[in-house]
């Protein structure tokens, strides 16, 4: 078997093998979009439950700060009336002015707290229905994927088997040649020199090249696009 026949073998097989994964479009690529995705709005509905956990914990602290405070100052202004000097009232008045403080700021901190907590919600709830209206088109994009690729699998087995066989029946050159141009020329590395031009860009072909690529007694490629020339009889 002649090196143009060989090659001709391999792009054969390798033509086979792009119609496989053509068979499998995009959804390769989108089944990892869409996991990704996945992934990054899981991590974020998380997050945001933790974080009204957390909310919730505080607001139930600070609402029993805040009752005490309520009680000492209520404390403090029912013993003003029992103070005998004014040091000692300007004592209790300074308390009560620090507790009303303590009180404004986690009266002011829970407003926060409710606030954002409402904010999450509403961000939440929305997340959680794309999660959950992504996670059943990513499920039914895997099961396609996964019936197609049990649809290609064992054709693609035998033909990467037959593939590396073939190469290995190729004089590297070539073979260094071949993988350049396929993969310079959308995996179309071999072409028929038929109407006396390339099949691949259409240059025309010499005669004298031509009558040497009938015969098939010498490789040639084309000036143009570099692209193997056979005859296909």
């Amino acid at each position: 078997m002649s090196a143009i026949d060989k090659l001709v073998e391999l792009q054969e097989i390798d033509s086979q093998l792009q119609e496989l994964e053509a068979l499998l479009g995009n959804l390769p690529e989108k089944v990892a979009e869409l996991k990704a995705e996945e992934e990054r709005l899981t991590h974020s509905v998380t997050t945001q439950r933790n974080r009204l956990k957390e909310i919730a914990v505080q607001l139930g602290k600070n609402e029993l700060e805040i009752q005490s405070c309520r009680e000492n100052i209520d404390k403090h202004k029912d013993q003003l009336s029992l103070v005998n000097s004014n040091r000692q009232y300007d004592a209790m008045m300074a308390e009560i002015e620090h507790l009303q403080s303590l009180l404004d700021q986690l009266e002011t901190q829970n407003l926060e707290l409710l606030e954002e907590k409402s904010e999450i919600e509403t961000h939440l709830s929305s997340e959680e229905e794309t999660l959950q209206s992504l996670s059943a088109d990513l499920s039914e994009r895997r099961e396609k994927l996964e019936k197609r690729y049990a649809a290609t699998a064992a054709e693609k087995e035998e033909l990467l088997a037959a593939r590396e066989a073939k190469v290995q029946e190729i004089d590297k050159p070539y073979l260094r040649q071949y993988d350049r141009v396929y993969q310079a020329r959308d995996g179309l590395a071999v072409v028929p020199a038929n109407g006396n031009a390339c099949q691949g860009c259409g240059a025309v072909v010499p005669p004298q090249i031509m009558a040497e690529i009938k015969k098939g007694s010498r490789l040639h490629s084309c000036d143009v696009c570099g692209r193997f020339l056979y005859w296909e009889t």
